[in-house]
């Protein structure tokens, strides 16, 4: 699967390098339909999961024909810890 990302992916200065692993290596995968005001349409598919410093991220990608677009990636909310799988404390 092809990963590619959007300029608005790095808006919270998360690069490629730790937004992909998550993307990777994630047991953590939610969807999400788009917010009303994106111009977007698809799904969102949202992976939850440690960066390779044990930074607890939010990756939010798309799929295209091309394969993934990752759209954002900032460090996780309070709201995406109840989806986490066996971490109850996280």
């Amino acid at each position: 699967m092809e990963i590619r990302w959007a300029k608005s992916a790095q808006k919270h200065r998360i690069g490629r390098q730790r937004s992909g692993h998550v993307v990777q290596t994630t047991g953590t995968i939610i969807r999400q339909p788009p917010p009303e005001e994106s111009p977007l349409e698809e799904d969102r598919i949202v992976f939850l999961g440690p960066d390779p410093n044990g930074v607890m991220l939010e990756v939010m990608a798309i799929e295209t024909s091309q394969g993934l677009l990752i759209i954002h990636a900032m460090k996780m909310r309070q709201k995406y810890r109840p989806f986490l799988k066996g971490n109850a404390d996280a």
